[in-house]
């Protein structure tokens, strides 16, 4: 069409090759396109990435806060539930005071829809919801019991 020839060089002669093989392909122009990791770097933007950095976040605060009370307690994540347990929310946490065990399970928790905003600053919010009510029904308190004057300047 306009400026140079795409067809030339190519070994496509006749204007019957021209029009398949004429049309240019972005992998034979540009470089293989990867994060700025690279390809043997884990991805941070990933969803499993993210929901962990703000989960192991979310749970940091609750024991700097309350560190007798969840002493010993273990948090784990996984991807999706494998069983009913011992919760309000069994879609999205289970409890098992005996082990002394909250998992929290990343699916659900990421793709739970009624969200008012869907951006990722909310996304952020509902995780460390989940993991609040998780720590709540654990230690048997009311939210508002949890942290008192936490969330007033809102």
């Amino acid at each position: 069409m306009f400026g140079r020839n795409r067809s030339a060089g190519r070994g496509v002669s006749g204007a019957a090759g021209a029009s398949r093989s004429s049309v240019s392909r972005r992998h034979e122009r540009r470089p293989i396109r990867s994060s700025i990791t690279g390809p043997s770097l884990p991805n941070p933007n990933s969803r499993f990435a993210r929901f962990e950095t703000d989960a192991r976040g979310a749970v940091q605060v609750l024991q700097a806060h309350f560190p007798q009370e969840l002493d010993g307690v273990r948090v784990g994540f996984q991807t999706a539930p494998t069983h009913t347990g011992e919760s309000k929310f069994p879609l999205l946490y289970t409890i098992d005071r005996s082990s002394n065990t909250i998992m929290l399970f990343r699916m659900p928790i990421q793709r739970a829809r009624g969200l008012h905003v869907n951006d990722d600053e909310h996304r952020r919010y509902f995780v460390q919801h989940c993991v609040y009510q998780a720590v709540c029904e654990y230690l048997g308190r009311e939210p508002w019991e949890l942290l008192p004057g936490r969330f007033d300047h809102y």
